[in-house]
């Protein structure tokens, strides 16, 4: 997620990890202020299912590929880690060569451009840079300068700028441009590659937006340039700052922040003051350390590598930020660096609101113990993690109206570490593609509330909501409200697992769930996989009403622990699979007591991990029939038998204990992508299997999952009775395969007990592969 680590959940090594937009716009509803909220197009039953939830914008968005256009339409394409895939909607125009174009209609007045388009790395990971030509009614407005400096991120979690490391992802960003006049509806707005412009681009979608004039300065303030802050140069303003801030203080007045663009040094630290600039397209901050912090904020990596940090205790209160930005130069993730736009602790009825936040880590990320804050009417764009982060001990925030696109963690989260964050509300926000993570998590806690939201197209390694006791979090408690919410083609396949995650999703991997969450009102829309998954700990106190699952990849549910409580209207259309996953036994689903109106998920399924089927009852989407799946796809890839014979394969076999979802019978399956997981923490772990006659065994092979998010692990094992322990290693780079050999040996039944895993604190294997020569 970002400053404070954690651990992710690959059933890989545990390594650090803590910490939107949905399809084609059909249309936008206009309000009395001026203002929209955006719909999708997807499909006429999503319209009305999205409408009055998600955030109120300024602007209307356009998708490239609705536009006119001589360039080539990709996707749609569920995969992570491509062009198509990251892209809104999982479409996107690439402009490749002079003379290519997408030109887009205005529907309403504008007179400025915010685009989301990729340009190619460099080969040395630094990005490349150049223009495109902005064309108004087919004459030449101006060239627009663009870069892929803050995107292309390589390599596993926290990511490199490496291309050699692979595993590209994170190739959009945005970029945006007054126009200088006021353009009526059916003006066309093109985007053109001339020569001398780079050479190929993708455009996935723009936003037009009617910008109002620059602000005049308050009566009562004084303005940051009466203390020496220049705008337009790259000169240091971080000084100019702080004094203009402590002279308001101690006047009673508030700071100003003219049109231009400042840089700053270091975080500007706030308490009992008001900063307010002239618009977030006219006041702008910027700079390696650009963001204005509460006190309390933690330690960063080092003042010597990054210097100006704040380190004043305590908790700001009664601060309020309007109408700025702050685009900064963050261009790689630095988990132990404070490098974000907002932070520390802004409590005592403290207001965030009408600020444009971009090329940070995180928008917010706000550290507590503190109580009572407001943020409202925010752009939170292009971050390397989260978008915004409540953390630790955190209460009664509420977040609102806020729009979020491509943060690299999870949009919007709430992560009770030591401290339970309580009595929080996230509503009708937008949140868009996360490319890792959730769009919204609730990570422990208690009382909190998620409604009213909209997300969609979640990249990898989460859903679009997910309530969960992970990442040493205090146990969730109270009751968690998850009401009024739409979720557009979330929930993804895991690239550490190997199979999907669901668009709502619980996960008690640091124990069951015992808190009451009620999930109301839920629309899930053409899910990638399933609609609603349970993994690990039970969820003893769950309560489903009216829920509506319009398509999906592959179940309604994915039981991979066995939840308690009620279902009552929960109605699913367009299930590709099965109505429910379940290996977990006839009783997984009757601790979920059926008061009444729910259908279309009758089915069970129990096997190797399908892959996704997509049809037009998805919510309508022009998805392919046949499956678009992953790079490495959750098929299942049989084994290929030696003339002598796999002679395990399919065989009866037990563990001394398993995860949830991943029993000992993947071992035997013939399927080096699904697994067997022991208990955690809990060594010694035995797999045995029965080949239900006396054979001969002299060799196994022993695998885990062959995608490279698997890092390489030794696993100390015996063969019981016949090969005392040692260590083997698995290396993705060769196959993640060990091989033992012992003289030929006659067994009916044989045992690995498993002592050690220097990559996850569990034994682990894919498939175990007994020979006998």
């Amino acid at each position: 997620m970002s400053p404070h680590p954690v651990f992710s959940a690959p059933r890989s090594a545990p390594v650090p990890r803590r910490r939107a937009r949905f399809g084609a716009l059909a249309a936008a509803v206009a309000a009395a202020t001026g203002l929209t909220v955006i719909t999708l197009a997807a499909a006429p039953a999503s319209s009305a299912l999205a409408a009055g939830r998600g955030a109120t914008v300024p602007f209307l968005e356009q998708e490239a590929e609705t536009a006119a256009t001589n360039g080539t339409v990709i996707g749609p394409d569920r995969n992570s880690g491509t062009l198509a895939g990251e892209a809104s909607g999982r479409k996107a125009v690439t402009l490749g060569g002079q003379g290519k174009y997408v030109e887009f209609t205005l529907t309403a007045p504008a007179n400025s451009i915010d685009f989301r388009f990729s340009l190619p790395d460099s080969g040395n990971g630094t990005g490349t840079s150049g223009s495109i030509s902005l064309y108004v009614n087919g004459s030449h407005n101006r060239d627009v300068a663009l870069t892929s400096k803050y995107a292309w991120y390589y390599g596993t979690y926290p990511f490199t700028n490496t291309p050699g490391d692979g595993h590209a992802h994170h190739f959009y960003d945005e970029t945006r441009a007054l126009l200088g006049t006021n353009y009526p509806a059916g003006t066309k707005i093109k985007l053109q590659v001339d020569a001398g412009d780079v050479t190929t681009s993708t455009i996935d979608l723009a936003d037009f937006e009617q910008v109002g004039a620059a602000a005049a300065k308050p009566a009562n303030s004084v303005s940051v340039t009466d203390y020496g802050a220049t705008a337009g140069d790259t000169s240091d303003d971080a000084g100019a700052f702080d004094a203009a801030v402590a002279a308001a203080k101690s006047q009673g007045k508030e700071v100003w922040i003219p049109s231009g663009t400042f840089t700053l040094g270091h975080h500007i630290t706030v308490d009992q003051v008001t900063i307010r600039g002239a618009g977030p397209w006219y006041s702008v901050l910027t700079g390696p350390r650009a963001g204005i912090f509460g006190k309390g904020e933690p330690a960063s990596c080092g003042t010597s590598t990054y210097p100006g940090n704040s380190a004043v205790p305590g908790t700001s209160s009664a601060v309020k930020l309007y109408d700025f930005a702050i685009i900064g130069q963050v261009d790689a993730r630095v988990d132990c660096d404070q490098s974000n736009a907002i932070g520390g602790a802004l409590g005592g009825g403290s207001v965030v609101q009408n600020l444009w936040l971009q090329h940070t880590k995180v928008g917010l990320w706000l550290d507590g113990p503190f109580d009572g804050l407001t943020v409202s009417g925010n752009r939170i764009l292009d971050q390397t993690a989260d978008g915004l982060n409540l953390h630790q001990g955190i209460s009664n925030v509420t977040v609102t109206n806020n729009f979020l696109r491509n943060t690299g963690d999870d949009g919007l989260a709430m992560w009770s570490e030591h401290d339970a964050d309580h009595n929080n509300t996230f509503s009708f926000n937008t949140v868009l593609l996360p490319i890792l993570a959730n769009n919204i998590a609730i990570y422990g806690g208690r009382d909190n509330t998620v409604s009213d939201n909209v997300v969609a197209d979640t990249q990898d390694q989460g859903g679009g909501i997910h309530i969960a006791n992970r990442f040493s979090a205090v146990p969730l408690a109270g009751t968690t409200t998850v009401a009024r919410n739409t979720a557009i083609r979330t929930g993804v396949l895991d690239s550490n697992w190997q199979f999907g995650v669901g668009a709502l999703w619980f996960d008690g991997r640091d124990g069951a769930i015992t808190g009451r969450v009620d999930v109301t009102d839920l629309d899930l829309l053409d899910n990638n996989y399933e609609a609603i998954q349970f993994i690990d700990s039970q969820t003893t106190d769950v309560h489903f009403t009216n829920v509506k699952i319009t398509g999906a990849g592959t179940f309604a549910w994915q039981l991979q622990a066995k939840p308690t409580g009620t279902v009552k209207n929960v109605v699913a259309t367009g299930i590709g699979r099965a109505g429910v996953y379940n290996c977990m036994g006839p009783d997984a689903l009757t601790g979920l007591v059926d008061q009444g109106g729910n259908s279309g998920w009758s089915t069970t399924f129990c096997g190797s991990w399908p892959t996704p089927v997509y049809g037009s009852d998805n919510g309508g989407t022009t998805t392919p029939t046949t499956p678009t799946t992953p790079t490495t796809p959750p098929t299942t890839t049989t084994t290929t038998t030696p003339p002598t014979g796999n002679l395990a394969l399919h065989k009866a076999i037990s563990a001394s204990a398993s995860q949830g979802g991943f029993p000992p019978g993947n071992a035997v399956d013939g399927d080096a992508n699904s697994y067997w997981e022991s208990a955690n923490n809990a060594f010694p772990q035995t797999l045995t299997v029965d080949f239900g006659a006396t054979v001969s065994v002299s060799r196994l092979v022993l695998k885990l999952p062959p995608p490279s998010a698997w890092g390489t692990r030794t696993q100390t094992i015996a063969v019981d009775g016949v090969k005392a322990a040692a260590g083997y290693t698995f290396n993705p780079a060769t196959g993640n395969t060990a091989t033992i050999t012992f003289p030929a040996t006659s067994v009916r039944t044989l045992r690995l007990t498993f002592t050690g895993n220097t990559g996850w604190p569990a034994g682990q294997l894919s498939e175990l592969e007994a020979y006998s020569s």
